[in-house]
């Protein structure tokens, strides 16, 4: 910064606040007398440091890539050792400075960029229009800002600017590159794919369902057109993921025939992709919805079709089909098949090596607690499995409350808590039924998706039939799962909007 201190930036900043001057006359200002880039000047008239644009830029944009050694290599583009910034950059930064993208970039600095950057941003620019950004009144942030300019009365969150010019950001990338996609778009959906997978088993539906439905839109139009095979190949693989996903977003909603047409286009786009993973994965959600349905012979039919395709993969998503066979046979009260399945499960595991389904994580991968909790869920069926249910349910529950934030799922955790109450019930253990049940009568109306209010109903089913049924207990415990319960309508609405 030369002669110039940041106390000096400070006060500069401060005074033509009060002179009521806008952000693009403030960050000319800082840029002339400090001599830094475009893009570092707009950072500095708003009295930001470089990690704390950074926290904004990630938590408006929900897993795209930016750190702190970055921004100061973008900060100093187009000097030798800098990195060039992509419009997936300039896009959410300048939201968050409250500017247009172009304005971030000398002329020397866009001539600079790859020239299908620099396409994007002419055509973003001439989209927005700069005459809407040319004198504009965007209050700086940060510490210190003045109070003498307020944003614009339609959106005053800042994060809620940043996240919507990043979804616009998204689409129009995807429009721009056209039927010949980009690597840029490419980058996009897969990023995407991998933070919606993610974020599945920990947000609430709501938080998701649009943009899962927006991706799955972005990839089936690109589809439309013409690609290169691998991208092509990729694409087909991607808009498989985001179907399933949307599979298991309406069995949690309650509607297993839409969950099943979800399945079918994520099982068309696993076989033009040629993907046996995903293959695989796909012929376990249609099992998994068809268990939750009542379908116990869809069920099984189906974790058996999931066979084969496992059979030529690696990942963990050949335990997870063992594992729904098993469910498939308790349903059946076939307890022989059940356990031998468990045990297949086991050895599977053994044998597992991460795909790339692993790699995105979350709801695409089968991590150690969900396999314990799909063993409960079999034995739980049994009655005479109840001590082995119980066990098995422990240490599902162990598993998750010792797991790490990230690999945490609301849903299987309640599930393997609804069976340890059900193997508590027919152990006449009422009161440690309770405890196992407590945190899941305590969910948030938004986490109580169908798969869960199923399972609470399962130990409501249990205690009538079991010997402690017209106790106290039992009574009270019955009319808490029927208030859990009553509330399902509300939870399916909310996350529905």
């Amino acid at each position: 910064m030369g002669r110039w201190t940041k106390a000096d930036v400070t006060r500069l900043r401060e005074s033509m606040l009060a002179q009521g001057r806008g952000i693009d006359e403030i960050a000319d200002e800082v840029r002339a007398l400090c001599g830094c880039s475009h893009l570092a000047a707009y950072r500095l008239a708003h009295g930001l440091s470089q990690p704390e644009v950074v926290d904004k830029f990630l938590a408006a944009t929900d897993g795209a890539f930016l750190d702190q050694p970055t921004l100061s290599r973008l900060e100093q583009f187009p000097s030798r050792s800098s990195r060039a910034p992509l419009a997936a950059h300039l896009v959410p930064l300048a939201a968050i400075y409250g500017t247009a993208p172009l304005r971030l970039l000398s002329p020397a600095a866009l001539d600079g960029l790859d020239p299908r950057e620099r396409e994007l941003l002419l055509r973003w620019g001439s989209t927005l229009g700069m005459a809407r950004h040319g004198g504009g009144r965007t209050a700086p942030t940060g510490p210190g800002a003045g109070t003498a300019v307020e944003k614009p009365a339609a959106d005053r969150s800042l994060e809620g600017q940043v996240a919507m010019a990043a979804r616009r950001a998204f689409q129009f990338t995807a429009g721009a590159e056209g039927s010949n996609v980009g690597p840029e778009t490419m980058t996009e959906i897969q990023a995407e794919v991998g933070r919606l997978a993610a974020a599945y088993p920990q947000k609430p539906l709501g938080e998701l369902l649009g943009d899962l439905v927006h991706v799955q839109d972005v990839t089936f139009r690109l589809l439309e057109g013409r690609q290169p095979p691998a991208m092509t190949r990729d694409l087909y693989a991607w808009a498989g993921m985001t179907s399933g996903m949307l599979a298991k977003a309406s069995h949690d909603l309650g509607e297993p025939r839409a969950a099943m047409t979800q399945a079918r286009a994520a099982y068309v786009c696993a076989e033009t992709a040629d993907h046996d993973g995903l293959r695989t994965w796909v012929r376990g959600l249609q099992s998994l919805i068809a268990y939750w349905a009542g379908w116990p012979n869809e069920a099984l039919r189906f974790a058996r079709l999931g066979r084969d395709p496992a059979a030529r993969t690696s990942g963990t998503a050949k335990v997870w089909i063992s594992s729904l066979e098993a469910r498939a046979w308790a349903l059946f009260g076939n307890g022989e098949e059940a356990r031998s399945a468990i045990e297949r499960a086991d050895d599977v595991r053994e044998q597992v090596t991460p795909d790339d389904l692993d790699g995105f994580g979350g709801i695409l991968t089968f991590a150690r607690p969900r396999q314990l909790y799909y063993a409960a869920d079999a034995l739980a069926w049994l009655p005479e499995q109840r001590r082995d249910a119980e066990r098995r349910a422990i240490a599902a529950v162990e598993a998750y409350e010792s797991s790490a934030e990230c690999d945490r799922s609301f849903g299987d955790e309640a599930g393997a808590r609804t069976d340890l109450a059900i193997a508590r019930v027919r152990l006449g253990d009422t009161d440690g039924a309770r405890d196992a049940l407590g945190p899941v009568l305590e969910l948030p109306v938004p986490h109580r998706i169908n798969g869960i209010v199923a399972s609470v109903q399962r130990v409501h089913g249990t205690l009538r039939e079991a010997a402690t049924s017209g106790s106290r207990q039992a009574a009270d415990l019955q009319e808490e799962i029927e208030a859990f319960a009553a509330t399902c309508t509300t939870s399916l609405a909310a996350a529905a909007r």
